[in-house]
């Protein structure tokens, strides 16, 4: 027994060193981007963190739950959703709690989009975007689940089939970080934007969808965040 318990903590210490969860469902980069590629390159670096509270106005849609601003300290423990500790534990729900439905702070609204149209993910690199700590050195792919219809729910990570998936990406695809030539944190890693262009099909009926994120490595879901977007 305790050589079983001994090995679950260092399952679950292994899986919780690499997490993430959405933080905005739409936003608008082009010109943080600038900015985070300019300072790159001062003498000493210095580092834009898109996902801090005073760059909100560059947000124009949420996930469920979400705080405007967000405070990502609190969030690392009390928001972001951990699959697999969950599932180990019994707990197969596809979304944490607070996100099991189409619940929005009056200042934190959900995304819009048109059919055809596109919108951006964010979420933090958080070290991991060159495959640091992470399973053969891969950071995984973001993949976006959805039923394919207005109202329709993803309730269970049974639910995150192929059949489901309407994108799939990989993690660092559209990852800003920097310097060259290093791939930890401890090496000097600033991997602070991340994001995932969800195209939105042509073909989509006008309405509220929602959608699951879930980052996926070592052969699993790992995390996910759930976020709805109305049609219009």
């Amino acid at each position: 027994m305790k050589t079983t318990t001994i090995s679950a903590v260092a399952v679950f210490a292994a899986l919780t060193s690499a997490h993430s969860w959405l933080g905005c469902t739409d936003h608008d980069n082009v010109e943080i981007l600038k900015w985070m590629k300019g300072n790159s390159t001062l003498t000493p670096p210095v580092t834009i963190d898109p996902l801090m509270p005073w760059f909100s106005n560059f947000c124009k849609g949420w996930p469920r739950a979400k705080q405007n601003p967000g405070d990502w300290i609190a969030e690392s423990s009390n928001y972001v959703w951990n699959i697999a500790a969950n599932s180990f534990n019994g707990e197969t729900g596809a979304c944490h709690p607070n996100q099991r439905g189409p619940n929005y702070e009056g200042n934190a609204p959900m995304a819009t989009a048109r059919p055809g149209g596109q919108i951006r993910l964010m979420f933090g690199g958080n070290g991991h975007s060159r495959g640091s700590n992470m399973p053969k050195g891969d950071a995984g792919n973001v993949n976006v689940y959805w039923k394919g219809e207005p109202e329709a729910e993803i309730t269970d990570i049974s639910e995150f089939t192929e059949e489901n998936k309407l994108q799939s990406d990989g993690f660092s695809a559209e990852s800003f970080a920097y310097p060259a030539g290093v791939v930890s944190p401890t090496e000097g890693l600033q991997d602070k934007g991340n994001w995932q262009t969800l195209n939105i099909p042509q073909t989509i009926i006008p309405g509220r969808h929602m959608f699951v994120w879930v980052w996926s490595y070592g052969g699993a879901p790992q995390w996910s965040t759930c976020f709805d977007v109305m049609v219009q």
